[in-house]
């Protein structure tokens, strides 16, 4: 046990505590002192960290929220940030304080007293935002632990603190940069009442870093950005093709377009992609030096799975995107010309319909009676989440696409669908690093690369 001076207006008045060490492998090793009522470092505060050290930026000011003992705060600072730290608890705003000075990381560092709807106010020129969010489970006017614990350390209901973070910086939305990252710990098994799923439905890229289970509880840290970093989409009224008007767009960072009205659509091997006013065509222009160690077949599959699952959809080797009742939805194109950016086209329809013996399906039946527009920052936000480079995160790996294509086309596999390949019955049981489909008959393994001669029985 040991005593801890508050800060400034509070000097004649001691906090006691418990030594805590806490270390993160090749940032450093520290011992804070954590009052009551403050929550020490733990196995989620490790996690959290170990996201931070894993970007690949450590430069200009972070904003920690809920900063507790200081344990995440001392990373931070020790990584090179400018650090603004807040809590609700101001024994938590006490303790990071005597921390840092005990530490000697101080400068560039300041902490006060707030929290979300409680005079937080995200400074100007933020490039970091982390939460270790809340995850008690909110239990009406009873108190589990002391007010000021149950402030610090519970959710909230509907949308939960994540949410209301969300909500912050849509009404101040120039407070985060343009390039700006956020991360926040979730709790996804079970999953609370914080979710990165409000941010996916809110038009946010969003991908997972670490996870960790613990019990019965499983913990995630989800980075989080806005799509293009400040460069918007191409929306045009009217034209002949996305993917040829995603030929002469800007080749520097996250560049697409989309048009309302497409009149000479292309789909696999050059056939005509029919679609009208109101469906979503749009084409996304990836840099080689981004994709281009990727196979075009892998690319198109990983993408495939990616969409349908922001349409709330399945999706068919290698690039049909499918209804739950099995009715072509849309479908992926992928086109590259030399050394030029590869365009990744996507088509996807708004309702059901049936013409000349044909039937399609529309995201209407998964999504609601949404916009097209709308439906095209969903799929421009998923698509980003995993190939839009923004400077913090690592590109995804083959080995990370082969499995996203795998597990997208295990929904629809699941469900009792079945194949046959020149005349023999095949089961599916995995893709390879080149986006083909691996299946085994009764005597051998068949890898299968196109489409010409695969029929499919739902």
């Amino acid at each position: 046990m040991d005593n801890l001076t508050q800060g400034e207006g509070t000097e004649n008045q001691a906090i006691r505590g418990n030594f805590h060490n806490f270390s993160l492998e090749e940032v450093g090793s520290w011992t804070v002192l954590v009052p009551h009522t403050v929550y020490p470092p733990r196995e989620d505060t490790e996690l959290i960290s170990r996201a931070i050290s894993g970007l690949r930026r450590s430069d200009g000011l972070a904003l920690e929220i809920g900063c507790g003992s200081g344990a995440v705060t001392l990373v931070l600072a020790s990584l090179g940030w400018n650090v603004y730290s807040c809590d609700v608890n101001p024994f938590a705003v006490a303790a990071t304080k005597g921390n840092l000075d005990e530490h000697e990381l101080h400068d560039d560092v300041e902490v006060w007293e707030a929290g979300i709807d409680d005079g937080l106010k995200v400074p100007e020129n933020t490039s970091l935002i982390l939460w270790n969010l809340p995850y008690l489970e909110p239990v009406g006017e009873k108190f589990r632990l002391s007010a000021i614990e149950e402030a610090s350390l519970t959710d909230r209901e509907d949308g939960g603190w994540s949410e209301s973070l969300l909500d912050l910086l849509t009404r101040d939305y120039d407070s985060l940069n343009d390039d700006g990252l956020v991360l926040l710990l979730f709790r996804t098994d079970p999953r609370g009442s914080s979710s990165p799923d409000s941010w996916k439905a809110s038009g946010w890229s969003v991908r997972s870093m670490v996870s960790l289970r613990i019990g019965e509880e499983r913990l995630e840290v989800f980075a989080l950005w806005r799509p293009g970093q400040g460069i918007d989409p191409i929306i045009l009224e009217k034209c002949d093709s996305t993917m040829d008007e995603a030929i002469s767009i800007g080749d520097v960072g996250w560049q697409r377009v989309f048009t309302h009205e497409q009149t000479s659509g292309r789909g696999r091997k050059g056939a005509e992609w029919k679609s009208t006013r109101g469906d979503v065509s749009a084409t996304w222009s990836l840099a080689p030096e981004v994709v281009g160690n990727i196979p075009p077949g892998l690319l198109q599959t990983s993408i495939g799975a990616i969409v349908s699952d922001a349409l709330g959809a399945v999706v068919k080797w290698p690039n049909d995107i499918m209804s739950a009742d099995c009715i072509k939805m849309g479908g992926i194109l992928v086109e590259s010309s030399g050394s030029d950016n590869i365009r990744v086209g996507v088509g996807v329809n708004w309702r059901d319909f049936e013409e000349g013996g044909f039937s399609a399906a529309g995201w209407s039946s998964t999504l609601g009676e949404i916009c097209a527009v709308e439906v095209f920052h969903r799929i421009d936000a998923s698509i980003s989440s995993y190939f839009e480079d923004t400077g913090w995160l690592p590109m995804p790996t083959v080995d990370e696409l082969v499995d996203i294509s795998w597990r997208g086309i295990s929904h629809q596999l699941s469900r009792g669908v079945s194949i046959e390949f020149e005349g023999e019955h095949l089961r599916p049981i995995g893709i390879t690093t080149n986006g083909e489909l691996e299946a085994i008959g009764r005597e051998s393994l068949m890898i299968i690369d196109d489409l010409d001669g695969l029929l499919w029985s739902f």
